[in-house]
């Protein structure tokens, strides 16, 4: 038990670490405007573009998500028995955020690419409608995927067995802290929509006896252990989760990687590389080896699980996957912050742009010098004839 609120601790630790990371996203997005006024400085997004409202919605995603994931962790690594609907929306929620989160992440890089890479169509190709309707999109696709597996009619049977299943298994590490209810007599009371999505919760208010029931009872059509390896299919986490959040997102990230290194071999007869591009091109290498280290692991214990059913692979070996997987949140509101010191670039504005200044002669009468000549390109004429008779009569 001490070892599993360590694992579980462990895991709300990454999730405030996202939490943090994401809340200094939307801040150094947010605080652009005030570096340059309305423009970009370095690798800043512009604030009010395309770009600063996409890293901007990246960041309360994190931000909001992580802070849902820390109750959700602690619920679903106790494996308490609960109903069917109910831990179909708590096994979901963290898929729904990470599915997002990749879509924004994979979104923010393209539209990077593309204003680099075409900056002369960028403007009438990108908008912000056509952003939104993007943004849109993913979020429905990422809730049609997260919740893909259940958008079917043997759910009830399915997890019935898989209750039975643990219910007889002596070797269970589920906390069955609530024992199995047992149904009375149809005769006896009548529970409002049982086999609906969240059936009986319109008799917890409402019933044709007096008789107070218990969640349980209620629920106990589709009851059973809530834990994401008994909700979730191999089959769902490797043709469908693991499509959308791994391999999609391995190959679109390869694909520009290769177009910007095979840009970057165009350059070398000419002279070094832009700063931005060599910038772009690491951060799409980080990008790739990140997804790769910490999202494989998973991907190939769902595949070995699904592949050869009869494998028992160790506990420890798929709780380190999972933690690593979801370490991986940490990556896209890291590689995505802006710089948070640019001095070289703003001081190189600021010399650029301010005009030179005289430089002081040695003299111990250099003020005073200087305050003669000022008074000899003022606009006001008597004004001038005056302060230049009284205080320097002669320079």
């Amino acid at each position: 038990m001490e070892f599993l609120w360590l694992y579980s601790l462990c895991q709300c630790i990454v999730s405030v670490a996202v939490i943090v990371v994401s809340v200094r996203l939307c801040m150094a997005v947010g605080g652009a405007a005030t570096d340059s006024h309305g423009g970009s400085v370095g690798t800043r997004p512009k604030h009010g573009s395309v770009s600063c409202c996409l890293c901007l919605c990246l960041g309360w995603v994190g931000a909001i998500g992580g802070a849902l994931e820390i109750p959700v962790i602690v619920f679903l690594n106790l494996r308490t028995p609960q109903c069917l609907y109910t831990c179909i929306t708590l096994v979901c929620c963290p898929l729904l955020v990470r599915q997002f989160t990749m879509c924004l992440f994979v979104l923010i890089t393209l539209d990077r690419h593309l204003q680099h890479h075409w900056p002369s169509r960028y403007s009438c190709l990108v908008t912000r409608q056509r952003a939104l309707c993007l943004v849109l999109l993913c979020w429905m696709t990422s809730v049609m995927t997260s919740f893909g597996q259940f958008i079917s009619s043997d759910i009830l049977n399915r997890w019935d067995k898989k209750g039975l299943d643990q219910d007889t298994d002596p070797g269970l590490d589920g906390n069955w802290t609530t024992p199995s209810p047992h149904l009375t007599p149809p005769r006896e009371r009548m529970v409002i929509g049982k086999h609906l999505p969240y059936g009986g919760f319109l008799s917890k208010f409402y019933m044709d006896d007096l008789r107070n029931f218990t969640y349980a009872e209620i629920h106990s059509s589709h009851w059973g252990v809530c834990a994401p390896d008994l909700v979730l299919s191999p089959q769902f986490l490797v043709y469908v989760h693991g499509t959308a959040v791994f391999m999609l997102p391995l190959l679109f990230l390869s694909f520009l990687y290769i177009d910007l290194h095979c840009k970057k071999t165009k350059h070398l007869s000419l002279s070094d590389m832009p700063q931005y591009d060599s910038w772009r091109l690491r951060s799409l290498t980080f990008s790739v080896s990140f997804l790769v280290l910490l999202c494989l692991p998973i991907q190939i214990i769902h595949a070995v699980l699904l592949f050869t059913p009869s494998t028992t692979l160790p506990y420890w070996v798929h709780a380190i996957a999972v933690f690593f997987f979801q370490l991986y949140g940490l990556v896209p509101q890291v590689l995505f912050t802006p710089p948070g010191k640019l001095e070289s670039d703003e001081r190189a504005a600021f010399a650029l742009s301010t005009p030179p200044m005289a430089v002081s002669p040695p003299s111990g009468k250099s003020t005073h010098k200087a305050l003669c000549e000022a008074a000899h390109v003022a606009s006001w004429a008597s004004a001038k004839n005056s302060l230049k008779v009284k205080v320097c009569p002669e320079v």
